[in-house]
């Protein structure tokens, strides 16, 4: 858990706005990363596991997001392994037990705000099923990341269906609705990250796309 505070100066006046990440400290690499990513745009980074979180940290989760104008889950290596140790070992069950409702009960806030939620992964395979988001991204800490920081750090958002990169879970049971912001080669296979089921892209997706990652 953790909040991204942007300080964007207008003038004499300085205007804050803030973006709550959703993430395990375990990921400690991609959270640096995307920390590094947000410096060169100018962007001061809050990092829950920096700070000290008064009890009931519901609390300050809420207060946090309240502030926020998106919020970002961070999937990397460690978050998804942490899944996976769940299935075999009890004590890794409990702590992914414990992750897992901090990630829901701040999706839950996301979507009662109706701010914009990324699902942003680092190359890994999401093992989770993430019950809300509007934009959801594969792989990549460049210029795509650097580009939507910037965004928000101007005061815009990213609704559904903008840049025409919206795409619909093939499975009838399922079928969430979010911005895919990733390439995806003819025939290509993507994990959709509510339902956890493969769909293909016959004709693929964003292939004609310059912005590289």
């Amino acid at each position: 858990m953790a909040s991204y505070i942007f300080l964007h100066a207008m003038g004499s006046k300085q205007m804050v706005i803030q973006l709550f990440m959703s993430h395990t400290k375990l990921d400690k690499n991609f959270c640096d990363r995307f920390d590094i990513m947000a410096a060169r745009v100018g962007v001061k980074v809050f990092r829950s596991e920096f700070e000290k979180i008064k009890s009931p940290a519901w609390r300050t989760i809420k207060k946090a997001m309240d502030a926020s104008s998106a919020m970002f889950l961070l999937v990397g290596k460690e978050l998804v392994k942490a899944q996976e140790a769940s299935d075999e070992d009890p004590k890794a069950r409990e702590e992914w037990k414990h992750t897992q409702n901090w990630i829901a009960y701040e999706i839950g806030l996301a979507c009662e705000r109706g701010i914009d939620v990324w699902v942003w992964c680092d190359g890994v395979t999401i093992n989770f099923p993430v019950p809300y988001l509007n934009n959801y991204v594969l792989h990549g800490v460049g210029s795509v990341m650097r580009s939507v920081i910037e965004l928000y750090s101007e005061g815009e958002s990213v609704p559904l269906g903008v840049w025409g990169r919206e795409v619909r879970c093939a499975y009838k049971r399922c079928k969430a609705t979010y911005g895919l912001h990733s390439k995806v080669a003819i025939d290509g296979e993507v994990t959709c990250p509510t339902c956890l089921k493969t769909y293909t892209f016959p004709e693929g997706h964003l292939l004609h796309w310059k912005k590289t990652e």
